[in-house]
This record gives C-alpha cells, sequence and structure tokens, in this order.
C-alpha cells in the first residue's frame, strides 16, 4: 500500500486558525478509511455543502439542490447538484466551487469530466458535488437514484 500524503483539511481551520490534515490515499486520491484519517464533523460537511451550493449559485447554476444522502450512502454525506447551461458555464460552476472551498474550506480530492464539460464531478470525500449540462442531468437523473432533496438543518 502507498504512503498516504498529507492535505490541508477542513477540521480546526477556523477554529483553531491553522489546517488540520486528512490523510489521503496516494494511488487514486480517495480518502483513506485506514487509522488516522480525519474525517469531516456532521457540522464541517453540512458547511461545506452549503459553500459548495452557494458558489454553484454564484455562477447562475440552475435548479441547484441539496441532497442529505447520510441514510442511503456511506461513502458520502451530502450532494451538491447543479445544471449549467452551456459546456463552459458548467466548468466555470466548477471553477468558482472549487475557488470558493480552497479559501475557506478544502481543496477537492479530485476532480472528473472537467474536459468534457457535460457532467463534472467534484469530490471532496463528505460532499460530492454533480454539474451537468441540462440534458446529463435529465438522462442522469440523480435526485430519483438518491432521493427527493430534503433541506438539510440550517447552519447554527
Amino acid at each position: 500500500m502507498a504512503a498516504p500524503l498529507r492535505v490541508r483539511g477542513t477540521a480546526g481551520k477556523r477554529a483553531a486558525g491553522k489546517p488540520e490534515n486528512l490523510l489521503v490515499n496516494q494511488r487514486n486520491g480517495s480518502r483513506s478509511s485506514g487509522a488516522g484519517t480525519k474525517a469531516f464533523s456532521d457540522e464541517e460537511a453540512r458547511e461545506l455543502a452549503h459553500l459548495c451550493r452557494d458558489a454553484a449559485v454564484s455562477k447562475k447554476a440552475e435548479n441547484t439542490v441539496l441532497l442529505d444522502i447520510r441514510k442511503a450512502a456511506s461513502f458520502a454525506d451530502f450532494f451538491v447538484i447543479g445544471t449549467g447551461r452551456s459546456l463552459v458555464q458548467v466548468r466555470s460552476i466548477a471553477d468558482a466551487v472549487i475557488e470558493a472551498t480552497e479559501v475557506r474550506a478544502a481543496s477537492p480530492l479530485r476532480k472528473e469530466g472537467y474536459a468534457d464539460g457535460n457532467w463534472v464531478l467534484i469530490d471532496y470525500g463528505a460532499v460530492i458535488v454533480h454539474i451537468f449540462t441540462a440534458q446529463a442531468r435529465e438522462f442522469y437523473n440523480l435526485e430519483r437514484l438518491w432521493g427527493k432533496p430534503q433541506a438539510p438543518p440550517k447552519k447554527r
């Protein structure tokens, strides 16, 4: 097994003034489930999901929803799903999400689909952001697969 890399995380950044580290598997970039991995707390995951949604909306993402998938999946806590009107707008929305989170929270573990632009996936571990073109969103219909959008509890 490859040695883990250390990357910036969200835990403690706002409270202590400096970021704590997350362990990431060097082979595939996914969060390690081994001992020593810093997981997001429920509050940190919720804050990150709201931050991603707000960044997408700031770039005029349409029909943006936040799905709480904690009861349906063990690999993530929240999905943020939004639609762009063109490939350029989908990439612009993805860029805005990444910029907003790098400044205030964490860098993504991985980003996929950016070159194609029909479906950009940004994975933060606890939060996964999906930005689609209208046609791709209709085809994949993640809301049908993962449940109707429900408003997560408000930030305190």
